[in-house]
């Protein structure tokens, strides 16, 4: 019986000199092979994506990518996972000097920049997690929980600054924020680049300190 798509296992092609066991990898292959499986991943679906245009896309052979990955889960969910990871940003510190109002809406812009192919990698996960729910927990844990909690940390130290109000559950107030955004980035005709602003001026009122807002900061 055939394996069904999304289960597919490459066999090597026979007639392809293996490595020696112990031979350095070239550098930049899986570097590249990530690349293209992302991309193929976006264009084609999970379904439709195949290994020997992930291999041609990136300049090797589908020997190759066997050699490293043994099958088209195991490297879409690897190359998922790379591409997620990423290290937890440092706002500048001069930025102390900035009313809070505006350094909650920079913070935001370099906590959750807009770029296009990451977005559709995001729509590509939440639709191809049908297939394979190993995306939608990648999904979850490199990308929606980290930023929440990098948010709400932000919003933590503003409040022991009196910036923030008391009583504000700064885990909340992340997650509003961070949703409003959500829904502008999968909704494509409503992003633009001040959706983090207008997310912010909509729930500032309700979170700053009540002095702020006689200060306007």
């Amino acid at each position: 019986m055939v394996a069904p798509a999304e289960q597919e296992v490459i066999v090597a092609d026979p007639t392809e000199r293996r490595l020696p066991a112990g031979r350095p990898r070239v550098p930049g292959v899986e570097a590249a092979v990530v690349k293209a499986t992302i991309h193929r991943l976006i264009e084609d679906g999970y379904r439709g994506m195949s290994l020997a245009k992930v291999a041609a896309d990136a300049g090797t052979t589908r020997p190759t990518v066997y050699l490293r990955w043994p099958s088209k889960q195991a490297l879409v969910v690897d190359s998922v996972r790379r591409t997620l990871e990423r290290q937890p940003i440092e706002l500048p510190d001069a930025w102390i000097e900035i009313p809070a109002k505006e350094r909650l809406v920079r913070a935001l812009d370099l906590l959750h920049p807009d770029e296009p192919e990451r977005r559709l990698l995001y729509a590509t996960l939440l639709i191809e997690s049908q297939r394979l729910p190993e995306l939608r927990e990648l999904l979850r844990e490199y990308v929606l929980e980290p930023t929440v909690r990098e948010i709400a940390a932000l919003l933590e130290a503003m409040q022991a600054r009196g910036e923030i109000r008391a009583g504000v559950d700064c885990g909340q107030a992340a997650k509003m924020l961070y949703g409003m955004r959500l829904v502008d980035q999968f909704g494509a005709n409503d992003m633009t680049p001040d959706s983090n602003r207008r997310g912010v001026e909509l729930l500032w009122p309700s979170i700053s300190h009540p002095a702020l807002e006689t200060t306007g900061s």
